[in-house]
């Protein structure tokens, strides 16, 4: 029976399921752990419920069930452009692609929590948007971020937290943004994807802060930034940190000064929301 156990969790895995959402109700999940490590054996029904309850079938689990490279493939590419779209205000054009999010086959958890995400991004780009989430939906974004890896979509997860940052209270964001940099803190280790998407999400928690007059909190994540590697990818997130840094200590005239040359190479959609 561990076979079962050791398979069961490799699905939750690469579904980028909790135990608790793998269990889907049809088992406890104190029953469904033991059933991981070989404790438990599970009855046929629960079992074949549980893999209707996730869209398998026991033809998938009993073969290498993958999500489609294809599918994977397509999400990539459709959440890159959505990132480069995400602040225009073209409405459009993030519609259609979020169609195109919606049409990507199979639709797993990993997948149909990026289009609510997607959806919660273009929704809050104004301060209205903000206040028509549910608690329902920032429960949903506060499980994503201590949820296990997603199977190298560890980019994706911190680069759509980051865009939603401030549907949290200046303390919710605090304590998951501390999480999340303590846990990538040797940042020579870092995938440089990986650094690129923890500089936006230290940048966006320090704009929120900056908006709430917390400016004491500001000075671990732009510690963080500063001690990232000069590469030109990160060059963006470290000359905001720079602007921060300079208002912070009461440098106005300079920190106007980078907004100039940010707002004269094109930044000035992105600036101004800041």
């Amino acid at each position: 029976m561990n076979y079962i156990g050791k398979k069961l969790k490799s699905l939750r895995q690469e579904l980028g399921l909790t135990q608790t959402e793998m269990a889907a109700g049809v088992i406890s999940v104190s029953f469904y752990s033991k059933v991981e490590r070989g404790l438990n054996d599970i009855g046929i029904n629960d079992f074949l419920e549980i893999l209707q309850k996730h869209d398998v079938s026991p033809q998938d689990f009993f073969g290498d069930y993958k999500i489609n490279k294809e599918s994977k493939k397509e999400l990539t590419f459709l959440i890159n452009k959505f990132m480069k779209v995400a602040y225009t205000e073209n409405e459009a054009e993030i519609t259609k692609i979020i169609e195109e999010f919606e049409k990507i086959t199979p639709q797993t958890p990993f997948i149909k929590f990026s289009i609510m995400l997607a959806k919660l991004i273009v929704r809050t780009q104004d301060k209205s948007g903000l206040k028509r989430l549910t608690n329902n939906q920032k429960n949903s974004i506060r499980n994503l971020i201590f949820k296990e890896s997603y199977n190298g979509d560890e980019y994706y997860r911190i680069i759509l937290i980051a865009n939603l940052m401030q549907v949290y209270s200046v303390e919710d964001a605090t304590f998951f943004v501390k999480n999340i940099l303590r846990h990538y803190h040797d940042i020579s280790k870092l995938d440089r994807k990986i650094k690129v998407a923890l500089s936006v999400l230290a940048i966006n928690y320090v704009d929120w802060c900056f908006k709430k007059n917390r400016f004491e909190l500001c000075k671990e994540p732009l510690e963080y930034i500063k001690n990232m590697p000069n590469n030109i990818e990160l060059a963006f997130s470290k000359i905001l940190g720079l602007y921060f840094e300079e208002l912070i200590s009461g440098h106005k005239e300079k920190g106007k000064k980078i907004k100039d040359i940010l707002y004269e190479s094109g930044y000035k959609s992105i600036v101004s929301r800041m």
